[in-house]
């Protein structure tokens, strides 16, 4: 995308990249993914310059656990990229409490398959191309994020930002670096790793796009987010409704706690990180695509419209596709549709309103506790693609009995590396909740759900 000082589109092109999925592993082809990079890049730069207007900055945004081995002088993948949904090399459950904890105490991170240490240990483990390079002084490992900044990035420089580096559990919170303790725990050496470096920095010029502008800012896509209000604002809950879905609050001292993340928003010139709590819940558009695969066919955005004045009592959804998120960190039971009741329970516009709805409750849980560590915050914004459905933001609205904001611009993340680039903010339209008997049936059923899906003794 390429967005002008006002907050206006002026062009964007997408590809699209294929996903591999058998059992347990989740991997990308790290050519493929490289080779669409440069092409939409060098579209909208081309589209720029036919303008006849200038790229001030660029910026990139990638997703923050996948991570890939790679030629370091020529800037060839030697791996796949491993997906941060990929569990090979998963040590989890195989690791003392004490050890978990102190990952997280170094990190601000659970101790997960998502980071991404394990999977770079179980490709020098087990790919000869990998190892071969690794003798020789050739090889570069890390996140996705530094293998795309050296393909795009003239020189092919081996640099990461830490928002990337720390979705690999080998980064120190405090050192704002790897960190020798977490490398040892993982077997991997420090050699081959990116170096790491504050989010706004210069990363390079851009091979592909016209006259070669500066990559001047790499973050996580999550990390992103808070900067569409121009500064992270600690009054202020954010929430990206995408394939999962999170909440950021961010905060001025750091709170410790089970039930949710550390993640770093940005490095301050004086060396300190500004963090958030992080919510996660895995199941937000993948719940949709998971219904999809049921039915057997894709479901259009217009059967979501007005399904709250159709349906008055939709059954429950057991959300816990890909596992259940936040506060509660575990499988969950297998999704399901319960309390099917009633002439329409088992319609597909029924069952889509249930899903809309477990969204909404997933939010509702997270938002509960986020208030209880850190205050009711003063304003919501709701962002991400899933934020276009009308339904599940007046479903949201409703069940925080909250309005919320919602941006004219839904992509939250590149509206927020503008925002992080400006120091301007983005703001749009108010979602109000809608009152009445509605609100109460839709209170009454998330205390069904809810006593359905949380875990026994939590």
């Amino acid at each position: 995308m390429a967005v002008d000082d006002r907050g206006r589109v002026i062009a964007r092109y997408c590809v699209d990249v294929h996903t591999s999925i058998h059992g347990d592993r989740v991997e990308q082809d790290g050519e493929e993914l490289a080779n669409a990079m440069e092409q939409v890049a060098l579209d909208v730069g081309g589209r720029i310059k036919d303008a006849d207007l200038v790229i001030r900055e660029a910026a990139l945004a990638v997703q923050r656990g996948s991570v890939v081995c790679w030629h370091r002088h020529t800037g060839q993948p030697l791996s796949p990229v491993l997906s941060w949904r990929d569990r090979r090399g998963s040590t989890e459950g195989q690791q003392e409490e004490k050890v978990a904890n102190k990952v997280k105490q170094r990190t601000g991170l659970r101790f997960s398959p998502y980071g991404g240490g394990s999977k770079l240990a179980w490709c020098l483990d087990n790919l000869p191309e990998v190892q071969a390079a690794a003798k020789v002084g050739d090889l570069a490992f890390g996140p996705l994020g530094s293998f795309l900044v050296a393909r795009l990035v003239e020189g092919h420089p081996c640099l990461v930002d830490d928002t990337l580096a720390q979705r690999t559990l080998l980064w120190s919170r405090h050192s704002l670096n790897w960190d020798p303790w977490l490398l040892d725990l993982a077997g991997l050496p420090d050699s081959g790793l990116p170096q790491v470096m504050p989010s706004r920095s210069e990363f390079g010029r851009l091979k592909s796009v016209p006259e070669n502008p500066s990559l001047n800012l790499v973050l996580g896509d999550q990390n992103a987010v808070p900067f569409i209000t121009g500064k992270p604002r600690t009054d202020t809950l954010y929430i990206n409704l995408g394939t999962s879905a999170f909440l950021l609050r961010p905060i001025d001292q750091v709170v410790n706690t089970p039930f949710f993340q550390l993640s770093l928003l940005d490095r301050q010139p004086a060396g300190k990180g500004t963090f958030a709590l992080e919510a996660s819940i895995h199941g937000a558009a993948s719940a949709i695509a998971w219904y999809e695969t049921r039915l057997g066919r894709k479901i259009h955005p217009d059967e979501f419209d007005g399904l709250r004045e159709k349906i008055d009592h939709p059954p429950l959804f057991i959300n816990s596709v890909d596992g259940l998120g936040s506060p509660w960190w575990t499988p969950g039971p297998d999704p399901e549709f319960v309390d099917e009741t009633g002439d329409q329970a088992g319609s597909t516009g029924s069952r889509l309103l249930a899903i809309l709805e477990s969204i909404a409750f997933l939010v509702r849980v997270n938002f509960e506790e986020l208030n209880r560590l850190t205050g009711p915050a003063d304003q919501i914004v709701v962002t991400g693609g899933l934020s276009c459905n009308d339904t599940l933001c007046e479903l949201l609205a409703s069940i925080m009995d909250r309005e919320l904001l919602r941006p004219e611009i839904t992509e939250g993340t590149a509206m927020g590396l503008w925002g992080r680039i400006t120091a301007r903010d983005r703001m749009g339209h108010a979602v109000t909740p809608v009152h009445g008997s509605r609100q109460a049936g839709l209170f009454g059923r998330y205390a069904k759900w809810l006593d359905c899906i949380r875990p026994p003794g939590q």
